[in-house]
């Protein structure tokens, strides 16, 4: 953790971690987590220097935790990859039962907070367990497996969701190594069949891309980029001939975007007329992003 009095700052993320999920962190002060802690608030300003400092540390904690009990798997060289993927499983399920307290922080709406790495810090965890998911899985099935390898990673995921809800919230008396050896053995029958059949995967690589978009940036609306762009021009000193032509593309590309089917034919030609504006560069990739996000939100089931 990188502070003098380690025992007493883990008693601290821990008694905030329970305090912050019963109470809900927006209506818990740091005042209340110093009285629990049995110390003064100037104090605790000493170890965490805000509310919010203080939540990240605790995220910060509990995965590292549980990342170190896994590296400990990793290194084991008497067990074959298959085995390693079982015992980290298993090792991530029982943290999450025996953790509840610290996984429903996590599902609490944390709206509104000032520092971005803690969106920033969620967001990359939820996206390394699916990466973690999906590579283990490559390596256990093959390189055959690589387009199916994120369908499997859902698949397996999903599955894992409803019986971790039956032990939590039904309190049923099921042993996670059991839930675990069930599991990779359905998942074991799915994807044999996915191999077998060459059924076409459903995520393909742009809809895999968008799902690991790492860009912690908020997402914008096309038609908003395209007024900053507007307004970007207005500003510039660029030939008027090359402006009134960026703004007639920007205008049509607004137009298009009202259609209830946008033609992909016309956002291109329109993005393509901008490239010619190195000033508008960053936006402009910014647009392509978020007009490539926007079509496939339009893509009828």
């Amino acid at each position: 953790m990188g502070k003098k009095n380690s025992d007493k700052e883990k008693h601290i993320l821990i008694t905030a971690m329970k305090l912050f999920s019963s109470k809900s962190y927006n209506r818990t002060s740091m005042q209340e987590v110093a009285d629990i802690c049995g110390i003064s608030k100037g104090s605790l300003y000493l170890y965490f220097k805000s509310k919010e400092d203080l939540l990240l540390n605790i995220l910060q904690y509990y995965f590292q935790y549980m990342d170190d009990q896994i590296m400990r798997i990793e290194e084991d060289a008497s067990l074959s990859t298959a085995e390693k993927f079982i015992k980290e499983f298993e090792i991530k399920l029982s943290h999450y039962i025996e953790h509840q307290e610290f996984y429903r922080l996590q599902g609490q709406e944390l709206s509104g907070l000032a520092d971005k790495n803690i969106y920033r810090y969620l967001h990359q965890q939820n996206i390394a367990e699916v990466k973690w998911v999906e590579h283990s899985l490559i390596k256990i099935y093959g390189n055959e497996m690589v387009p199916y390898a994120s369908d499997g990673a859902f698949l397996l995921m999903g599955m894992t969701k409803q019986y971790m809800e039956l032990i939590i919230l039904k309190q049923f008396p099921l042993q996670v190594k059991k839930i675990v050896r069930f599991l990779m053995a359905q998942i074991d029958f799915m994807i044999k069949g996915l191999l077998d059949s060459k059924i076409e995967p459903l995520m393909n690589k742009n809809l895999w891309s968008l799902y690991l978009e790492e860009a912690e940036e908020e997402k914008v609306h096309p038609f908003e980029l395209i007024k900053q762009m507007k307004n970007q021009l207005k500003t510039q000193s660029i030939p008027d001939a090359l402006k009134a032509e960026a703004i007639q593309s920007l205008t049509i590309m607004e137009h298009e975007l009202m259609n209830m089917q946008p033609r992909t034919v016309i956002l291109k030609g329109m993005l393509h007329n901008l490239e010619q504006l190195q000033s508008l560069e960053e936006t402009r990739l910014k647009l392509a992003d978020s007009l490539l996000l926007h079509q496939m939100q339009q893509i009828p089931e």
